[in-house]
């Protein structure tokens, strides 16, 4: 097998693959590469698409021994994947993007990710766009306990056209909050209402946002409330620097995304418990 005929069938094949950018190229070029020397015809040729954020590639052969390898290959790469952004090919993890998963490194997480803002004549603006006025709601569908909203105008009310937040994205509780409450569902309505009236103090992220066990803000729950922090902890006040650190590490890129939030209030004096020293510790055993 020549290298030239090798690069001439990826280059061919590449063009088979529905996906969203070039980043996964390498990754494709390389599967190809090791699907060919496992016995595939490079007569043949290769199709595959990503699906779930991850990428899915579509291969047969008659030959069972040789569909056994090809299947391992294709797996390898599916989760290989994963760990990979498909816009630019650095490292990379699986994303949430209007409720599409998609892997991406938090520099494209970040670009492709638009900021819902609300500003004082009840526009609800991306991209300093108004793409709808909460005075032209009419209708409202509450979805997976409380977390998703498709909102309905008068336009788009006999249509399968709506508009659609969900709690992923910063200023989801805010919406929540400023739709008017006769819009929604009668059964939801006092929940709805309870939840804004019962928020508590969370003494991790300092917000106004702990609701049922749980908060809306960092998605930590409070001390105490789980068997396993007396277990794994030896107090209240470890387990909350934990917590602060692993905010303040923002791996995936959730705080940076959701320091515009506006959902919910900040905490006067909020204390922030841990030290350089503590946090280059923990680093240390996270990396």
């Amino acid at each position: 097998m020549k290298q030239e005929d090798l690069n001439c069938f990826i280059e061919r094949n590449l063009k088979n693959f529905s996906v969203n950018s070039t980043g996964w190229n390498t990754l494709i070029g390389e599967m190809l590469s090791e699907l060919v020397n496992a016995g595939w015809n490079m007569e043949h040729d290769v199709f595959g698409k990503e699906k779930f954020g991850g990428l899915r590639c579509y291969i047969y052969s008659e030959d069972e021994e040789l569909n056994t390898n090809l299947r391992k290959i294709t797996n390898k790469y599916s989760q290989l994947s994963q760990k990979v952004c498909e816009i630019c090919g650095n490292e990379g993890k699986l994303r949430m993007i209007n409720s599409w998963e998609t892997t991406l490194c938090l520099n494209h997480f970040l670009d492709q990710k638009p900021i819902m803002e609300i500003d004082e004549k009840q526009n609800i603006i991306y991209k300093n766009k108004s793409i709808l006025n909460v005075r032209d709601i009419i209708q409202t569908e509450v979805e997976f306990d409380l977390k998703k909203l498709k909102l309905y105008t008068k336009n788009h009310i006999n249509t399968d056209e709506y508009f659609s937040f969900s709690c992923y994205e910063p200023n989801y509780y805010l919406l929540l909050k400023t739709i008017p409450q006769h819009l929604f569902p009668e059964d939801l309505r006092n929940r709805i209402s309870d939840l804004f009236q019962n928020l508590q103090n969370c003494e991790i992220c300092g917000h106004v946002a702990v609701y049922h066990k749980s908060c809306l803000r960092c998605h930590n729950e409070p001390w105490g409330t789980s068997e396993y922090h007396e277990e794994d902890y030896e107090g209240k006040s470890e387990y909350i620097k934990e917590c602060q650190m692993d905010i303040f590490i923002d791996e995936d890129g959730y705080e940076e995304c959701f320091k515009y939030d506006c959902s919910f209030e900040k905490i006067p004096d909020h204390q922030i418990l841990f030290t350089p020293d503590d946090l280059e510790e923990y680093e240390k055993l996270l990396f």
